[in-house]
C-alpha cells in the first residue's frame, strides 16, 4: 500500500511538472485544430467576422463561471480578439507565416511560438494579453459613463473595468463604443484602455442620446454598460486638494456628486509613494519627501489629475 501511495504522488509530481513546463498544453491542441482550418485567408469551421456567431459564443463563453483556462470556443474568440486588436492585415501575415513554419517543420502547434510571429508581425509586446488570456481565467465587464457638452460637443468618458475572476487585474483591450444622436447618426470609437478608471475625451459633431459598449460583439465580456455621467471639466473644478503648496496635511474639498474612491499619490519619476482607498477628507504626507507630486484621484464618474508641492 505505502508503495502504491508513493507511486501515485511520482505520477501526480510528473504531471505537475509537465504542466510547468508546457503551461499552454490543452490550448496548444485547440490552437492547432483551429489551425487547421484556416485556408486561402480565412476559418473554414467558423467566421471571425460573422456578429452573430460571436454574439453567441461570447454568450457560451461567459454564461460559464470561473470559466477555465482551455475551451475550444473561448480559443476561437482570443484569436478575434487579436484581429481586432492587431488588424486584419498584420493577424492574417502573421497567421500565414506560422502556418507556413509548421508545415516546414513538421511542427506542432504552441501559444507561445504563435506569440512571437504575431509580435513579430505587430511589433507589439502581447505577453500580457497571452497570460490573461491564455493561462488565467474569467473576462472582464465594463460600466462606461459619458458626458458630452452642449457648446462645444466635446464627450468625455470614463471607463471602469470589471473582473469575473481573480487570477486576473486588468484586461488591456482596446474597448469598442458606439455613439448614437438624435437624427440616428452614429460614430464608431475605440477607447485604448490600458488601466481601470482611464478618461478619454474627443469632439462628436452631432448631439449623443445613447452610447452602446461593444456593439458588435469584438470582446470576451458581458453586462456592459454606458451612462450619462458629469462634465469632467466641471469634476476638475468641484475636486480640489487644499492646502497647495502642503507640509503635512492636505485636505479633499468635493462640492460634487461623485465618491472618491482612491487617490493615489507619485513622485515626478512615477514611483506611487502613497496610496489611500476610501480616503477620508484629509490625507497626512509627513512621510512625503519635498517638491512636485501628481495625484491621481479615482471617483465615481472619472478620475481626476493634479500636482501638489510639498515643502
Amino acid at each position: 500500500m505505502k508503495k502504491y501511495l508513493l507511486l501515485v504522488l511520482l505520477i501526480f509530481s510528473v504531471i505537475a511538472i509537465a504542466q510547468k513546463n508546457e503551461p499552454f498544453t490543452i490550448q496548444n491542441a485547440y490552437l492547432g485544430e483551429i489551425l487547421n482550418t484556416f485556408e486561402e485567408g480565412s476559418f473554414t469551421a467558423f467566421d471571425l467576422d460573422d456578429v452573430e456567431w460571436r454574439k453567441k459564443t461570447i454568450g457560451k463563453i461567459t454564461s460559464v463561471s470561473n470559466i477555465q483556462e482551455g475551451s475550444y470556443l473561448k480559443t476561437a474568440m482570443i484569436l478575434h480578439m487579436l484581429k481586432y486588436k492587431l488588424g486584419d492585415i498584420t493577424f492574417y501575415n502573421a497567421i500565414e507565416n506560422y502556418k507556413n513554419e509548421l508545415a516546414a517543420t513538421n511542427n506542432k502547434a504552441n501559444i507561445l511560438d504563435f506569440q512571437y510571429y504575431l509580435e513579430n508581425e505587430s511589433g507589439i509586446e502581447l505577453t500580457h494579453f497571452f497570460n490573461d488570456w491564455f493561462k488565467s481565467k474569467g473576462h472582464p465587464s465594463y460600466e462606461i459613463s459619458w458626458f458630452q457638452r452642449e457648446d462645444t460637443y466635446e464627450v468625455s468618458f470614463s471607463v471602469v473595468q470589471k473582473q469575473s475572476d481573480i487570477s486576473v487585474a486588468f484586461f488591456e483591450l482596446p474597448v469598442p463604443i458606439k455613439l448614437i444622436g438624435s437624427n440616428n447618426e452614429s460614430q464608431l470609437v475605440r477607447l485604448e484602455l490600458s488601466e481601470d478608471r482611464q478618461s478619454f475625451n474627443g469632439h462628436i459633431p452631432f448631439n449623443v442620446v445613447r452610447v452602446e459598449v461593444d456593439p458588435y460583439s469584438q470582446l470576451i465580456s458581458n453586462n456592459n454598460l454606458a451612462k450619462i455621467g458629469m462634465d469632467q471639466e466641471l469634476l476638475n473644478k468641484e475636486i480640489s486638494l487644499y492646502p497647495n503648496p502642503v507640509a503635512d496635511y492636505i485636505q479633499i474639498q468635493n462640492s460634487s456628486k461623485a465618491v472618491v474612491e482612491k487617490v493615489s499619490i507619485f513622485n515626478m519619476l512615477g514611483k506611487l509613494v502613497l496610496e489611500e482607498t476610501d480616503p477620508l477628507s484629509s490625507i497626512d504626507l509627513k512621510q512625503l519627501s519635498l517638491g512636485m507630486h501628481l495625484v491621481k484621484i479615482e471617483t465615481t464618474q472619472g478620475t481626476l489629475h493634479k500636482t501638489i508641492l510639498k515643502k
